[in-house]
């Protein structure tokens, strides 16, 4: 099904935002491969051991992070295009993104009333930027659900124009 829509505007700053994430999703899961691969030939002595065991790890969340950078990447051009499932991806990702920096948030708050004189000051600089990734995502998963954006994804029947 062609959409023959306007894309939002909206739409495709999510879509930059996307492909940047993937981008850098990317480039994380290659460095953390390559370091892997390089840590994990290490000899047989004890300290060695550790070593090629923490190179191993690096492969394994490299390897995720790579293929969490590519589903970014297919994510972006579903977005540009309309597609449905690039839809429902992007609520999907929201919501898990918007459970974690919810937890990440409490368990900072928690660890820095433990660790700090200043309890005002830790609050603040421990929690400022879980929130506002919190907010972004919160505005991006309204935004999807505008009447609009739904029709342009297929989710929902376009509105007729308005007259006056």
């Amino acid at each position: 099904m062609q959409n023959k829509q306007h894309r939002p505007t909206g739409v495709t700053i999510i879509a930059i935002l996307t492909i940047i994430s993937g981008i850098l999703l990317l480039l994380s899961g290659i460095t953390l491969v390559a370091l892997g691969a390089l840590l994990s030939g290490s000899s047989t002595s004890t300290s060695s051991q550790a070593i090629a065991q923490f190179g191993t790890i690096s492969v394994a969340v490299g390897g995720v992070l790579l293929a969490i950078g590519i589903g970014y990447i297919v994510m972006f051009y579903g977005l540009l295009k309309g597609k449905g499932w690039a839809w429902t991806i992007t609520i999907i990702l929201l919501i898990i993104g918007i459970a974690i920096q919810i937890l990440s948030t409490s368990v900072i708050t928690a660890a820095s009333l433990e660790n700090t004189k200043n309890i005002i000051s830790g609050i603040i600089n421990s929690i400022t930027f879980p929130l506002i990734g919190l907010a972004i995502n919160i505005v991006i998963l309204y935004y999807l659900y505008r009447q609009h954006v739904r029709a342009y994804f297929g989710k929902a029947k376009p509105q007729p124009p308005t007259t006056v």
